[in-house]
């Protein structure tokens, strides 16, 4: 009888918490899914309905989850199949020229990059060698100082005056830009991509490629400017 009267007394506490506490299972869904209530009719039971609805609703938030993931793998193989291609036409460049053709047509045609620009250190004689544009690494150390010093990628939003030392005539329209310093191991230039979208680079997104795309770029690099 004791253990009896015991089970009943618990019996009543839980009918009496729960009732008193009528959002106890909304706010505990987790204890809702491990519940069995079996029932032999069609009718409504509330609580097997609001199971139904948790496990409808946490399929649905799995199902999300894995939309998300499909689509971050389809972005990546994109993205390494473009890189992939881009890296093996820099090989094939026979002169900074080349190579630089090269970089500025796979951005435009395979990425789709809006803007996009190439800044080398060095003189004014760099200019007769090939498209890409040159600044003295000085200067750029007064205006871009927080991108020299940067060991990885950096995107975001940036000021008019990094916006004009990083694309030069054509940063009036950029509102959002990637950056990434070239080197080897000395500094060797920033590569700059840009868009007109002020959310389309943003300061917590994933710079793998891009990084990548410099490291090569500064071992290219390396062996086609003069010494």
């Amino acid at each position: 009888m004791k253990t009896n009267d015991s089970d009943e007394i618990t019996v009543r506490q839980i009918r009496a918490y729960l009732r008193d506490h009528p959002t106890f299972l909304d706010e505990n869904p987790d204890i809702l899914e491990t519940m069995i209530v079996h029932h032999e009719t069609d009718g409504a039971i509330s609580l097997v309905d609001r199971q139904l609805s948790v496990l409808r609703d946490r399929n649905n938030e799995i199902s999300l989850q894995l939309e998300s993931l499909v689509e971050v793998a389809q972005e990546n193989e994109f993205m390494f199949d473009k890189t992939r291609q881009l890296i093996l036409n820099l090989l094939e460049a026979k002169d900074l020229a080349a190579l630089i053709d090269s970089l500025y047509k796979s951005f435009s045609s395979d990425f789709g990059i809006e803007f996009y620009n190439l800044l080398l250190f060095g003189d004014d004689s760099l200019k007769d060698l090939c498209q890409a544009k040159v600044s003295s690494i000085e200067d750029v150390n007064m205006s871009l100082k927080s991108i020299m010093n940067a060991e990885y990628s950096v995107c975001g939003s940036f000021s008019k005056e990094e916006l004009d030392a990083l694309f030069m005539e054509n940063s009036q329209p950029i509102k959002s830009a990637a950056t990434a310093v070239i080197r080897n191991p000395q500094h060797i230039g920033i590569l700059s991509l840009g868009n007109s979208d002020a959310r389309f680079y943003q300061s917590d997104m994933g710079t793998l490629f891009l990084d990548y795309i410099a490291e090569v770029l500064g071992r290219l690099l390396s062996h086609h400017l003069p010494s």
